[in-house]
């Protein structure tokens, strides 16, 4: 499966007269997917990567006409075209010209939905769809609905005859997932890891230091789920404050990293303000306690992106520890209210004492305990109120 299962949802509902943008990691298929639309909606892809293809951008109308002659609406895909210089103005330009007679596509593993904010030239002339690496619900084809259905779905929801054990090991990313291969998966990971250190951050920044970036890399691993302190990674590399920032801020801007931030609001007891660290590939984790908590916030994180994508909630993913260290791993919010407190354990059933004790703080009364215990689902009440127990199998079959 080098593909995704199905056809995502927003082949199906992206308005033709905006461009597309597809954004996210490198190799979790954007441009196998990009290159399958076009057996679909047919046209042409091209890749700013590729010498010949930056000779034909150049001669963008000639490109088109030749198109429209065989196609009345053709597809036009632009890869990577983030690299090139004064790119907005680019896509601004065409997509003005041609926004009535070409489907216009923009895919790339640079932050492309940062350049949405603060005067972006492109504003209003395109949707932001990121594609994430495969999801338990992605892989069974379950099409996610609005949070409040999907919390529903939950509470019906059974396991079904999906193996996600196999998808922690190897990770979501297709080819890797495919293959069911250690030895392959390691070498991959490894390639990746310096295509995208060497190519992408070469590319997209003036960071000559790529050693020690690497370095930040290794280190990385061990900080997943704890607070990140960038003075102490500070003084691990020895490098500047403002250095370790930028460093990891151009991490998250590749796709190689995530941060979950601290919820405060109607906390009494102030907490850290130091986010969190996630991979977006959790099989480059060791440490199985880690990686299934890497595992189900990702997870998580597609559901968030999914709602935003498609307008059907303004939700965020953040956690909660107060200045005792108490904590909850995920809290779930739907337009800036609390929604649902998540907790991960990797074999604990015993409900945390953290969720109503949160619960009661910020006004929430949703529980989720999800538990490393395959087709396991149980309502545990404690507290005067109740909590879900249940495994990644369950949960993903609703999220």
């Amino acid at each position: 499966m080098d593909s995704r299962p199905y056809l995502p949802d927003f082949l199906i509902h992206h308005p033709v007269d905006k461009m597309l943008f597809l954004a996210g990691p490198r190799q979790v298929g954007k441009t196998t997917l990009a290159k399958a639309v076009l057996t679909k909606y047919p046209g042409v892809y091209l890749n700013y990567d590729i010498p010949a293809d930056r000779k034909k951008l150049k001669n963008e109308r000639d490109l088109l006409s030749n198109q429209r002659l065989e196609f009345k609406k053709p597809t036009i895909i632009f890869d990577e075209i983030h690299k090139m210089t004064r790119f907005k103005n680019f896509l601004k330009g065409f997509f003005d010209e041609n926004q009535h007679s070409a489907r216009i596509w923009v895919t790339g593993s640079g932050r492309l939905d940062l350049y949405q904010k603060g005067g972006d030239s492109l504003l209003g002339r395109y949707f932001l769809y990121h594609l994430h690496p495969f999801t338990i619900s992605e892989l069974r084809q379950v099409r996610l609905e609005s949070p409040e259905r999907s919390w529903d779905n939950l509470k019906t929801s059974k396991s079904g005859p999906f193996n996600y054990e196999s998808l922690l090991k190897f990770g979501g990313f297709p080819e890797p997932y495919t293959k069911h291969d250690a030895s392959f998966y390691r070498r991959w990971s490894e390639t990746r890891k310096q295509r995208i250190l060497r190519e992408d951050i070469r590319d997209l920044t003036r960071i000559q230091d790529i050693d020690r970036l690497e370095s930040l890399v290794e280190l990385l691993p061990s900080k997943v789920g704890s607070l990140l302190s960038i003075n102490s990674i500070r003084e691990d590399l020895e490098v500047a404050f403002e250095t370790a920032e930028s460093w990891l801020t151009v991490l998250e801007r590749v796709y190689y990293i995530y941060f979950i931030k601290p919820y405060s609001k109607k906390i009494t007891r102030g907490i850290r303000k130091e986010k969190k660290i996630y991979f977006w590939d959790w099989a480059t984790l060791t440490d199985p306690g880690i990686r299934f908590e890497n595992f189900v916030v990702s997870h998580f994180k597609r559901a968030v992106d999914y709602w935003n994508d498609f307008g059907l909630a303004k939700a965020e993913l953040f956690f909660i520890r107060d200045k005792e260290k108490r904590e909850v791993d995920l809290l779930l919010t739907v337009e800036g209210k609390p929604f649902c407190l998540i907790e991960i354990k990797l074999s604990d059933k015993d409900p945390s004492p953290n969720l109503i004790r949160f619960g009661k703080a910020i006004g929430c009364n949703q529980f989720l305990q999800v538990v490393n215990l395959p087709n396991t689902k149980q309502l545990v009440r404690t507290g005067g109120q109740e909590i879900l127990i249940a495994s990644p199998d369950i949960v993903f079959s609703a999220f």
